[in-house]
């Protein structure tokens, strides 16, 4: 199955080489796991705004139809009116379905050898038929972090691709459809109504 991928880098280096070596592991690491890895689209933002990384996100899912989103870095801790490390919270505003178990297994997993990771406030989700991916920036947690669900990207993929077997009303078993569809049974019968009217008028 082939993969189309995103990669989307909050950048916090001074020296652009180090950017280039994080994506580059990145990139490595997704080559190497898939079976057939194509890397569409590349982005580097220094502290960008919300709304941009959102924008990013959404034009890749719905525009570019991507199977695969990973973005890189703005997932630590800051001041709750900060703008910094926001993309947590870009990537839950832009998200149709949240797929909690994957964060949760990278930080455990990494968490062992880094406590540092517990720090991560990353998520992952489905958007349209997209899975977007947040990892942290740190070289040290990057590829723990990726490492721990690479395994899982090619059935989560495969499953966002699939057709639905049976939309709109085809869904519904035969046996309800036609109950639904037979005339109701309580329409108003002449000489019941008339022998109604005479037994009113009897009592009154």
């Amino acid at each position: 199955m082939l993969i189309r991928c995103g990669l989307l880098l909050i950048s916090e280096a001074t020296d652009s080489r180090s950017d280039d070596a994080v994506l580059t592991e990145v990139q490595t690491l997704l080559a190497e796991a898939l079976d057939r890895f194509l890397p569409l689209a590349s982005r580097v933002y220094a502290a960008p705004p919300r709304y941009q990384v959102e924008e990013t996100l959404r034009h890749w899912c719905d525009e570019e139809e991507l199977d695969l989103i990973v973005t890189v870095g703005g997932t630590f801790p800051a001041p709750g009116p900060s703008g910094r490390e926001i993309v947590p919270e870009a990537t839950a505003a832009v998200l149709e379905r949240l797929m909690p178990s994957l964060p949760e297994t990278m930080r455990a997993r990494a968490a062992a050898e880094h406590p540092l990771a517990l720090l991560d406030r990353g998520v992952a989700g489905i958007r349209g038929r997209t899975l977007i991916l947040n990892l942290p920036s740190r070289r040290e947690l990057t590829g723990v972090f990726l490492g721990s669900v690479l395994d899982l990207i090619p059935s989560i993929v495969a499953r966002l691709g699939a057709e639905d077997a049976l939309p709109s009303d085809e869904a519904a078993p035969a046996s309800f459809v036609q109950k639904d569809r037979q005339p109701r049974s309580g329409a108003l019968n002449q000489d019941e109504f008339a022998a109604f009217l005479r037994r009113r008028q009897q009592d009154g």
